[in-house]
This record gives structure tokens, C-alpha cells and sequence, in this order.
């Protein structure tokens, strides 16, 4: 019937790739949006069982204790370690903000001099009133603040019920992504042997090598980009003099991985406060640090990627801005790796039509 069809309408092999291409495209496009929440832990989970097998058979052979156990005891270790890690951070963020709150009228006194300096000197050069231009910028602040209080804090205290069942969500996503690895690792060789002795799986295995590929090649540009900016941020912020530079530098770098937070957040604050207080040379290497970590990143990440899996960096960058408008914050993982999918996918068909 679909060889009937094929050539009663008469395409082209162009016209066959073409199709072929926009048919793996709409379905990948189903498969990221409305199946990859409810399959991704448990694809997470078995690839985690992949890595760990490994150390996990070898504790087995030695203790002879069962590897479900071993690989509860490796997670518990693991989940130890990235809480302790997130709580340092945390405590740093929360010290931070502390200092910050304490030092804050001194940084409001410094600013309003700032302000009725810049405002005399106005006057003095272009015969500007500064006292009005003072007047109009401060109440522009006050207004700024009253419009937060009044409409922001309350819209995002309002919507915390959200985020705690946003969190409880993610944790029990969590939850059930460990108690699969604990499943998967009971009969992790039986599963794999299987996969391996199935012909019609073969397709399967190509593309899923591919996707692996750009998953490792994804997770080692990552880290790459984030040890370089840290230590850029690090190394910079502690030439500037400042206190605590180094551990600042590395929240930086750590920043820069979360989608939409970036390096903004850490070193534009620091620039500002700069040059409330007058270290103008200071604000301004922080704002040259902020356009060269970003820069260090657009650079990077394509190049890292794209030439690694034998995609265009241009693509991967296209997949990105794709993703994000397709699939929300999600898409700066989920567009690069449908890319890759169909790409993949595509490959493996038109080689099978010839």
C-alpha cells in the first residue's frame, strides 16, 4: 500500500529525504514535548546504572554483596556529597546577603553623594538646574521601589505555594529516578544483553550511540566552560583586592551554567556597588569581565559541541534559541539534543531508502 502511494505520486529520492526529514522532525518534536516528562528519569536512571555498573561489578566480585545495595550505598555517598556542596553555596549566598543588608545605608549615603556630584557637575558644564535633576531621578527610585512592594513582592510571595510544589515535584522526580537505578542494576547485564541480541533494535543502537556521544560531549563542554570562567572570575576579582574574590569567582562560574541566571547576576551587582563607592576602575573591570565570560561561552560552547558531534556550530547555537522558544527553559538541552536526534535519525533512514 505505501509502495502503491509512493509511486503513484511519484517522489523524487529529494523529495523522499525531504519528507522523511519533516515526518522524524514533527515526531521528535511530539516526543520532547509530551512523552520526554514522563521517560526522561528513567532514561536518566539508566544511564546512570551505565556508569555505575562498572565500579558497582567490581565491589560485587570482591564483597559479593549485592549490587542493588552497593549502588545505594554509591548514591547515598553522591547525594551526600552535592548536598554538602549546595549548602556551602547557600551559606555563602546567605553570608553575602547578610554583609550586604548591613552595609546597605552606607551604600544608599554613598549613592545619594554620587548622585548630587554627577547632578553639580551637570549644572556647572551644560547650565542644567541639577537640584531638579536630582529631585526627578530620586523620585523615579522611590517610585521604582513603592511599584515593587506593592506589585512585585506580593505577586511573588503569592505565587511561593507554586514553587514548593514545583520543588516537592523535582524531589520526588528525584526519588524516583534512585529507586530505578536500584531496580535497573538488579538485572542491568540481562537488560543490555537483550538489547544488544535484538536485530530490530539495530537502528536504535546506532542513533542511541550518537545521542550518547553528544550527551558526554554536552556534560564535558560544560565543565570545561565552567572551570575556565571560574577561574577567570577568580583570578580577576582577587587581582581587584576584593574579599572573598576567589569564592565569588567560583559562585560566578557556577551561575553561568543555570539557563537565564548567567554571570549577571554575580558580577553586575558587584560593578554597581563599585562604583557607588567609587572605585570606579574596579566597576568598570567588572563590567569588562561580564562582556568577556560571555563572550568566553557563545565562543566556546558551539565549538565545543558542534565540532565534536559533526554538527555546524551555527546549528547548535539555532538549536538553542529554538529550543528555547519551543520548549521554555528546558530547550537549551532539549534543542541541541532533537538536533541531534533527528540528524541522526535522518542519516540512518536515507542510508536504508538507497
Amino acid at each position: 500500500m505505501g509502495d502503491f502511494f509512493v509511486e503513484k505520486i511519484k517522489l523524487t529520492k529529494e523529495q523522499k529525504k525531504y519528507l522523511t526529514g519533516a515526518a522524524v522532525s514533527l515526531l521528535v518534536y511530539g516526543a520532547m514535548k509530551y512523552i520526554s516528562p514522563i521517560v526522561t528519569p528513567f532514561l536518566f536512571a539508566f544511564l546512570l546504572a551505565g556508569l555505575l555498573n562498572p565500579v558497582v561489578q567490581g565491589l560485587h566480585h570482591k564483597t559479593k554483596i549485592r549490587k542493588s545495595f552497593l549502588a545505594g550505598m554509591i548514591l547515598f555517598v553522591i547525594c551526600v556529597l552535592l548536598a554538602a556542596l549546595i549548602w556551602m553555596l547557600l551559606s555563602a549566598l546567605v553570608t553575602g546577603g547578610g554583609r550586604l543588608a548591613v552595609e546597605l545605608p552606607a551604600y544608599q549615603e554613598e549613592l545619594c553623594l554620587l548622585l548630587g556630584d554627577c547632578c553639580d557637575r551637570m549644572e556647572q558644564k551644560f547650565g542644567i538646574d541639577g537640584v531638579q535633576i536630582e529631585s526627578f531621578i530620586i523620585d523615579q527610585v522611590n517610585f521604582f521601589i513603592n511599584n515593587l512592594e506593592v506589585n512585585v513582592l506580593p505577586q511573588v510571595m503569592g505565587k511561593s505555594v507554586n514553587y514548593m510544589k514545583n520543588f516537592v515535584s523535582f524531589l520526588s522526580v528525584i526519588v524516583i529516578m534512585i529507586i530505578a537505578v536500584l531496580l535497573i542494576m538488579k538485572d542491568y547485564d540481562k537488560y543490555t544483553a537483550r538489547f544488544r541480541e535484538k536485530q530490530e533494535f539495530g537502528g536504535i543502537r546506532e542513533i542511541g550511540k550518537k545521542v550518547l556521544l553528544y550527551v558526554k560531549t554536552f556534560m564535558k563542554a560544560q565543565v570545561i566552560i565552567l572551570c575556565i570562567i571560574s577561574t577567570l572570575c577568580a583570578l580577576t576579582l582577587a587581582f581587584m583586592g576584593m574579599k572573598g574574590g576567589v569564592l565569588y569567582g567560583i559562585l560566578t562560574g557556577v551561575m553561568d551554567m543555570l539557563p537565564f541566571i548567567g554571570t549577571g547576576i554575580m558580577l553586575i551587582p558587584l560593578a554597581i556597588f563599585r562604583l557607588i563607592r567609587g572605585n570606579y576602575w574596579q566597576a568598570l573591570l567588572c563590567f569588562c569581565l561580564y562582556g568577556v565570560c560571555a563572550l568566553v561561552r557563545e565562543f566556546l560552547e558551539p565549538k565545543l559541541i558542534g565540532e565534536k558531534i559533526g554538527v555546524w556550530p551555527v546549528g547548535i547555537l539555532f538549536a538553542v534559541f529554538a529550543g528555547i522558544h519551543l520548549f521554555g527553559v528546558w530547550g537549551i538541552i532539549k534543542g541541541p539534543l532533537s538536533l541531534v536526534i533527528i540528524c541522526e535519525t535522518c542519516k540512518y533512514l536515507w542510508r536504508e531508502q538507497k
